[in-house]
């Protein structure tokens, strides 16, 4: 409830929100009084309140650095993060993987049938020479790590912008909500 003054007398009226923007009866002078629209009626001091000094109200109505900054840092951050996980998610759909070790092996065992015995001894010959062990990955291989690699790229900034975004929700909810003055 306000406190809404009197235009003819000066008694104080004791007015809900609901009734902004309506008439009501001053229980002094009876005279109509207009109540002011809800954003006009809320500028009014409340009924259960103290009036307040001006310093008070100053502080009311001033925010304080602190949310401002959290808001911008955290409004780059989700910034950053959703240009950075469209980047990489991006890069990661455009990297096409042809094969795999399966299809790798696969191609091997139908390959191998086909062979002539003298391809078959010379496969085995290089298979003795050289190491089991390969100095370098497959190309496919070395493919397959580039697309995981982007995709944990993209999978990290997307958790980040999900926090900065649920970060500024929070600073943004904790700034505009109204804290009780002692």
């Amino acid at each position: 409830m306000y406190s809404l003054p009197c235009t003819h007398c000066d008694a104080i009226i004791e007015v809900s929100p609901s009734q902004a923007g309506d008439q009501v009866r001053c229980s002094s002078c009876h005279q109509s009084v207009q109540v002011p629209k809800l954003g006009d009626l809320r500028q009014l001091a409340l009924v259960d309140d103290a009036p307040a000094s001006g310093e008070e109200l100053a502080s009311r109505n001033e925010t304080g650095l602190a949310p401002r900054l959290g808001l911008v840092v955290l409004g780059l951050i989700a910034t950053a993060a959703l240009l950075t996980a469209g980047y990489t998610g991006l890069r990661w759909a455009l990297v096409k993987v042809e094969h795999s070790t399966e299809s790798h092996l696969s191609e091997l065992r139908e390959n191998y049938p086909m062979l002539s015995s003298a391809e078959l001894i010379r496969e085995y010959e290089d298979m003795e020479k050289n190491e089991l062990e390969l100095i370098q990955p497959y190309s496919y291989q070395v493919t397959q790590d580039e697309k995981d690699h982007w995709g944990r790229i993209a999978m990290v900034a997307s958790t980040i912008l999900l926090l900065a975004v649920l970060g500024t929700i929070f600073v943004a909810r904790s700034w505009r909500s109204p804290t009780p003055s002692t």
